[in-house]
């Protein structure tokens, strides 16, 4: 009678899957880990060691799995892009998308970006075209049936998300000079963006009063 092999460990076909896994886990704490850095003092002023600290990764994995600093700095963009897509695809509406968009959130974000920007990178380079900007403007033509373009959804996009990123960048400075410091930052921000989602969004007959 044969004996029965007797399992010592983890099959050598189920180690790649461990280690595709192990490497996933490293590369989102160098991601978390660099965003909140990037946006306080600017890519320039960080360094990858500093990134790998903050993480509690060995400083040689970010070139094993990441790369240079301008590498991280594009996956921290791409990372967050990406998870804004996958909130506009599972929004219930469109509306709800446009939603998620023109919320009261972070500045953080949009402070990475300005920084980023203000130390001389090209800001196409950053991230390229944008998932979560194509995936909203999918949205909007579909909620328009045969009546969207596709061009006039994208304008409407950049309409919205310049209001959302100025006003994730200098909303403060704009609320203390235009005397609403009586108003809370939540209530203002949702005014703020309601007005700019009506604007946005007019019809041409609202938006031409002859």
């Amino acid at each position: 009678m044969a004996e029965t092999p007797t399992s010592t460990g983890p099959s050598r076909a189920s180690r790649p899957g461990e280690e595709s896994q192990a490497r996933a886990r490293v590369v989102q704490l160098l991601v978390d880990a660099a965003r909140p850095l990037f946006a306080s003092r600017g890519p320039a002023a960080v360094s990858l060691r500093e990134v790998a600290r903050a993480a509690g990764v060995n400083y040689g994995l970010i070139h094993q799995y990441v790369g240079t600093k301008d590498d991280l700095l594009k996956l921290v963009f791409q990372r967050s892009s990406d998870a804004y897509a996958q909130q506009f695809s599972a929004a219930a509406s469109t509306e709800d998308a446009i939603a998620i968009l023109m919320r009261p959130k972070s500045s953080e974000y949009v402070r990475m970006l300005a920084r980023s920007i203000l130390e001389g990178r090209d800001p196409a380079a950053i991230l390229g075209r944008s998932p979560a900007m194509d995936e909203l403007s999918r949205r909007i033509v579909q909620s328009e049936g045969d009546a969207g373009d596709d061009v006039e959804s994208r304008i409407q996009v950049a309409a919205l998300t310049s209001a959302a990123l100025g006003w994730g960048l200098f909303g403060s400075f704009v609320r203390g000079i235009t005397g609403l410091e009586d108003q809370s930052d939540e209530d203002l921000t949702l005014a703020v963006y309601a007005l700019v989602r009506r604007g946005v969004f007019l019809t041409t007959d609202e938006a031409d009063p002859s």
